[in-house]
């Protein structure tokens, strides 16, 4: 595993040591606790009204929406508490890719009220394949998982749910073959008799990898099943 995620973190680190109140964003000053400014916050577009389901903007008042009601999937809750565009598409972007991994701290410590669960045991992040996770250095999922549990008191299962197959890129592909793609992809070993789990992820798009993990999830005894994700990709973008 690569050393230069931890090489940027610690630059990181001493930046804020030498500017503790300066948006991470823009450069401007805030609350040494702030991390982020208000424009900054109100630049990112916050998920109105979603479904308690599907996590998308839900034009009805009920809080499950005509196409779950009709067709649900297969987990009881999904929260997305922004809508992965603009400036949190940067975030994740620069999360997933850049190695900043300090992000997910910062967009946890605004939103992790939107997370909180008295039902949840365990907090399990969304695994790469081995191979991935060597070449990147580190699993984005997890490291929200981290920031979520500081916050929540939730552990973190890292070893229960495992990415057995090495699969393509879910970004850029159809509907279909993102499904295809994900068939057989996870294991889950529920040795520990969970009940109630909060799988975790940085985006969720068409769902297809949320739904072939909770298929797994539901085979082995998980009776009650939320996906926590910090942003949602809207269907048309």
């Amino acid at each position: 595993m690569s050393g230069r995620p931890f090489y940027i973190n610690i630059l990181h680190k001493f930046s804020q040591l030498l500017h503790p109140a300066l948006c991470l964003s823009c450069g401007i000053p805030v609350n040494a606790k702030a991390f982020i400014c208000s424009d900054c916050l109100e630049a990112m577009e916050i998920v109105h009204n979603p479904c308690s389901l599907c996590g998308l903007p839900n034009s009805e008042p009920d809080s499950i929406c005509p196409s779950c009601l009709h067709n649900p999937p297969v987990w009881n809750a999904l929260t997305s508490p922004l809508i992965y565009r603009g400036y949190s598409r940067k975030c994740i972007h620069d999360l997933k890719f850049n190695e900043q991994m300090y992000i997910a701290n910062v967009l946890v410590k605004h939103f992790h009220s939107r997370f909180e669960s008295h039902k949840i045991e365990v907090l399990l992040p969304v695994p790469l394949h081995v191979t991935r996770l060597l070449e990147r250095g580190y699993n984005q999922a997890d490291e929200i998982a981290n920031a979520l549990s500081l916050q929540l008191n939730i552990p973190v299962d890292r070893k229960s749910l495992t990415r057995i197959k090495e699969t393509e890129a879910q970004a850029g592909l159809s509907l279909n073959k993102r499904k295809n793609n994900i068939i057989r992809a996870f294991h889950f070993d529920n040795s520990r008799r969970y009940q109630c789990v909060a799988v975790i992820d940085d985006i969720i798009t068409s769902g297809s990898t949320m739904s072939e993990i909770c298929k797994n999830l539901r085979n082995a005894g998980v009776k009650h099943i939320e996906v926590w994700s910090l942003t949602r990709a809207l269907k048309n973008d």
